[in-house]
């Protein structure tokens, strides 16, 4: 879906972001820079799930699984 929108954007900004993106045109830096915005959270979390499904599979190491959920714990 595409959709208009009005915004208010720093002319001097615009332009080094087309530069720096090697865009032509406003609409493609700004998609170009939405894109890598969204592309680096997404790997961020991906990179961040990674480490806590690691982790998880190191604390059998330290930790027995099984007294963590049991009564046992709690004693």
């Amino acid at each position: 879906m595409i959709r208009r929108t009005t915004i208010e954007i720093d002319d001097e900004l615009l332009e080094r972001a087309k530069r720096a993106l090697g865009s032509k045109t406003a609409r493609a830096a700004v998609e170009e820079a939405l894109r890598r915005a969204a592309d680096a959270e997404e790997s961020d979390r991906a990179r961040r799930r990674t480490r806590q499904i690691e982790f998880l599979h190191r604390l059998s190491d330290w930790a027995d699984p099984d007294v963590l959920a049991s009564e046992q714990m709690w004693r």
